[in-house]
């Protein structure tokens, strides 16, 4: 069984992000010794990976960083977003199997599940098996690459590691940028934006038919550290296995925000996967399931959103 102890130095990369800045809260509050490093760390150089392990000498690790966005950045820069997450993942992982490093948690991506697959429900096993959506395939390759070195470091009993993929995730202190967000805080942007410019109208990629898991962050940290507990090693998804159509997530932001104008789908943009409805079994057996509905959960992110707004993330 893999615990965390309470002599554990626990690094967290992407620290600053959604995930990362939630989770190294929630660890602190339990008294563990964490880092959490951020872009101020470039993890695309080998040589400053090396030095943040030697200096910080973890014993578990939650890696988490990566390049991310939405649809528009996915879609326009996938040199970068192959390139910066293969770096990344390459010398992190590297790192934990070289060092004292006796459990990584991963993140992937449940993005990178093969196109095929998109009106069907989602088995860990048939990750790998098919082309991702061609939207965001150059940043689903680079994340299914973690995975099969992971599984290459396994075999040689190397590294005890989780690969999780987790559903949409959103809450406090995600990436509000106007562009490349991702669609829940890129709508309470939008929407919010307009409540204050008294905009008539608020226009939404797509036709609204997509259709998508979403799992608020205090859930997702609840089934983390639950996975950690457990021992459980692999791919594991972590969702809610229920969808809300994005035209069901825009109105519910609208009401959240009092926004009164005219709601809009633009269908020359492009939506991305139809569906992704995650098999969440795993979790279910492990006695996981989430606690906060999607009407409360986007409530709360769009209050936390106005306010922090000054100091909200946006990259």
């Amino acid at each position: 069984m893999t615990t965390l102890n309470s002599s554990d130095r626990i690094l967290v990369t992407g620290g600053t992000g959604l995930i990362g800045t939630n989770l190294s809260n929630r660890l602190r509050a339990l008294g563990y010794e964490v880092l959490a490093t951020g872009s101020e760390r470039d993890l695309r150089s080998q040589s400053v990976v090396e030095k943040l392990f030697l200096e910080f000498r973890p014993t578990v690790v939650y890696h988490l960083a990566a390049k991310v966005g939405g649809i528009f950045a996915n879609s326009n820069y996938k040199v970068d977003f192959y390139t910066d997450n293969v770096l990344i993942n390459t010398h992190v992982v590297s790192a934990c199997a070289a060092g004292d490093v006796r459990y990584v948690f991963t993140m992937g991506t449940g993005c990178a599940y093969p196109k095929r697959l998109e009106s069907e429900t989602l088995h860990e096993a048939d990750f790998l098996d098919g082309v991702p959506e061609v939207t965001n395939d150059a940043y689903a390759y680079a994340k299914r690459g973690l995975l099969v070195h992971l599984q290459a470091l396994a075999e040689s009993r190397q590294l005890p590691y989780v690969y999780c993929l987790p559903a949409n995730i959103y809450g406090p202190h995600d990436n509000y940028h106007p562009k490349n967000s991702h669609v829940v805080p890129g709508l309470i942007r939008r929407f919010c934006d307009a409540v204050e410019s008294n905009a008539p109208e608020v226009a939404i990629w797509g036709d609204g038919s997509a259709r998508r898991d979403f799992l608020y962050i205090d859930d997702c940290l609840d089934a983390m550290l639950l996975l950690t507990e457990s021992g459980e090693q692999g791919v594991v998804n972590v969702a809610t296995a229920e969808l809300t159509s994005v035209l069901d997530l825009a109105f519910a932001v609208k009401d959240a925000s009092g926004f009164s104008g005219k709601v809009t789908f633009d269908t020359s943009l492009p939506a991305g996967q139809m569906q992704r409805m995650f098999d969440s079994s795993k979790m279910t057996r492990l006695g996981w399931s989430p606690k906060t509905g999607f009407a409360d959960g986007v409530a709360r992110t769009v209050d936390w959103f106005r306010s922090h707004r000054a100091e909200a993330r946006e990259r």
